[in-house]
């Protein structure tokens, strides 16, 4: 139906209004990158969309990583697909076509990260990450006797209890501190694969 055909900034606005967060530049690139899937139509000057089109493909490419229950879908109707083996067969070999080019230019976007510098190995995101738990540890280690020193004047308890409970503290913090830290590394070597590089913040 026309009215289902909208431009592209209105799409980017309605995605990112049901938690689809999108602007209209990405959006444009990614309806590029999907040209077999999603086609436009011209309009004057501008193009238009399919909406309902374009909000069952993103469903099925792009992870939401924070949607509210039932915002993706509560304005919009999704026809159930066409029956036939030829319906099927020419989305899957679009979605198949669409998959490749979203792949090649991900690979583009990586080298070109690469080169400009953009882009550190893992191996030295987790030797920083180790890097820095050490130097926690000893600046804790350090600020203990002061501190244990400071608290049994101020409050009268027992220095050495004091001092005992600060270095438990630290060694719970520390060790909890350090789960995480481990956690997110290896899901960054996971994620590596084959070229073990990670984009820089």
């Amino acid at each position: 139906m026309d009215e289902d055909w909208i431009s592209i900034t209105e799409a980017a606005a309605r995605l990112t209004q049901s938690g689809d967060k999108v602007d209209r530049s990405t959006l444009s690139r990614y309806l590029k990158q999907h040209a077999e899937a999603l086609p436009l139509r011209e309009d004057g000057k501008s193009n238009k969309v399919d909406y309902i089109a374009l909000v069952e493909h993103r469903s099925g490419n792009i992870r939401i990583r924070s949607t509210p229950a039932g915002t993706l879908f509560s304005s919009v109707a999704i026809p159930a697909p066409a029956s036939g083996n030829v319906h099927t067969r020419n989305k899957t070999q679009a979605d198949g076509s669409a998959r490749k080019a979203l792949a090649e230019a991900e690979l583009k976007e990586m080298d070109l990260a690469k080169r400009r510098g953009e882009l550190t190995t893992v191996d030295e995101v987790d030797q920083a990450g180790r890097d820095a738990v050490a130097l926690m540890q000893s600046a804790f280690e350090r600020a203990i006797e002061p501190e244990a020193a400071t608290l049994s004047l101020k409050f009268g308890w027992d220095e050495r209890t004091v001092r005992l409970a600060l270095k438990g503290f630290a060694k719970l913090g520390l060790a909890t501190f350090n789960e995480q830290v481990t956690k997110q590394l290896e899901a960054l070597k996971r994620q590596a694969e084959g070229g073990e590089l990670v984009q820089q913040e």
